[in-house]
């Protein structure tokens, strides 16, 4: 049993879902296949969903632009049967945003609105790809994500509920597999407990994929994407990175956090709870091995990857009084989660806490939360540098300012690769 997720560059037009199809095809046994929005068509969305509350004829018509761009893929591949059907689908998902665009023209932007226009994306790219493969013959099912995927309520940013999910995958995906269909189901979306739509964030179709695959027990899930696997380090920025031929689910997670890009950092904790191996691969290169990720495999000995991750703000709270810190970073922490800030690192002392958090500080409404008992001081535009590797007792992170970051990085990969270099010559 193998879940194989798709990213936008995989399904972006005609010719790269037909690669979907022969990629599949090729796979034996009980195939689930998850897959993005095509190329840019989120950005679009999200756009769209912005312009829709003050221009509303604008935004329509940006909608029926990105209808088009669909209807023009499916040209290419469906038949007639085929689409007639398909015609139907991709018209009632246009219709189902239009009416959402015209609902916040009315009422106004809410997040749950923004969720239900974006979730649009995945809908119409997993019926082009389940079209594609009952073009080319493959037994098909396609299943919309909304009733498999289950989600808390908070809009944009949802976690998985894995037992509501697991129950829903034995009800909806099991039997499809079992009469030898390729399941094609979107990711990014899923609902809540009363039944609105939900997205799990950007780069959240990696998260579906990874929950489906722990809920159906994968024997591997496999990302595909437009680079050969996880690199020693971003290879726009230091020309001599390569890719990793196998890391564990620690390094991966931790890379991913910290700026490694082809990965979602949520994906890693549903596999890992169930031990599956997850593989990043090339859709345009099928034939490369890939970076295989697992609870017990590291790179040949001597591995080391660099990252780093640009735009983060850096908060410091200190205590008003000193000489009663008890608590006072608990409080801090509950403070942050209240305003529902991302904490990308955090460091706590007995009256001193200080985070990174993403993107830059408008530190107002924490401020006033926090002011009876500390003072804040934040500080703009920095990058989190990231190394982890078998040499490393556990990652090292620095923070640094934003335009320090690309020379670090070059640096310290330079510096292992010339590290490794020395020991296998020692070793030989």
């Amino acid at each position: 049993m193998r879940v194989l997720k798709f990213g936008g560059t995989s399904v972006a037009d005609a010719a790269a879902i037909r690669r979907v199809v022969h990629i599949v095809s090729g796979r034996q046994g009980a195939r689930t296949v998850v897959v993005s929005a095509l190329a840019g068509v989120t950005d679009a969305l999200l756009e769209i969903s912005r312009r829709a509350a003050h221009d509303v004829d604008a935004a329509l018509a940006a909608l029926v632009a990105i209808t088009a761009r669909h209807r023009v893929v499916a040209d290419a591949f469906a038949g007639e049967d085929t689409r007639r059907v398909l015609d139907a689908a991709l018209d009632g998902i246009h219709l189902g945003a239009a009416a959402t665009v015209r609902t916040i023209a009315a009422n106004g932007m809410s997040p749950a609105l923004a969720d239900r226009l974006a979730a649009c994306g995945e809908l119409w790219s997993s019926r082009l790809v389940a079209a594609a493969f009952a073009s080319a013959g493959v037994p098909v099912q396609w299943i919309d994500a909304r009733h498999v995927v289950r989600t808390d309520a908070r809009h944009g940013a949802a976690t998985p509920d894995l037992s509501a999910t697991e129950k829903a995958v034995t009800r909806f995906v099991r039997p499809a597999l079992a009469l030898d269909r390729v399941v094609v189901i979107g990711g990014f979306a899923g609902s809540s407990p009363d039944g609105a739509t939900t997205t799990l964030g950007r780069g959240g179709s990696d998260y579906s994929a990874a929950v489906l695959g722990a809920c159906l027990l994968a024997d591997e899930i496999e990302i595909w994407t437009d680079v050969d696997g996880v690199y020693t380090a971003d290879p726009r920025v230091v020309p001599g990175a390569r890719v990793l031929a196998a890391l564990s689910y620690e390094d991966a997670e931790t890379l991913a956090t910290f700026g490694a890009k082809v990965l979602h950092p949520k994906t890693i904790a549903p596999a890992a709870s169930r031990d599956i191996p997850v593989r990043v691969l090339n859709s345009h290169r099928p034939s490369s091995p890939g970076t295989r990720i697992d609870g017990s495999a590291a790179d040949a000995p001597g591995h080391t990857a660099v990252v780093s991750r640009a735009g983060l703000c850096l908060i410091e709270f200190t205590s008003r009084d000193r000489r009663v810190a008890a608590g006072f970073g608990a409080r801090v922490l509950q403070a942050l989660e209240d305003e529902q800030v991302a904490v990308v690192l955090c460091e706590v002392h007995r009256d001193r806490v200080s985070v990174v958090v993403e993107g830059s500080c408008d530190g107002s409404a924490l401020r006033a939360r926090v002011d009876a008992f500390a003072e804040l001081r934040s500080r703009d535009g920095l990058s989190a540098v990231c190394a982890v590797g078998d040499r490393l007792p556990k990652p090292f992170v620095m923070v640094v300012e934003d335009s320090h970051a690309h020379a670090i990085v070059t640096r310290l990969h330079d510096s292992f690769a010339l590290d490794s270099e020395e020991r296998e010559r020692v070793a030989s």
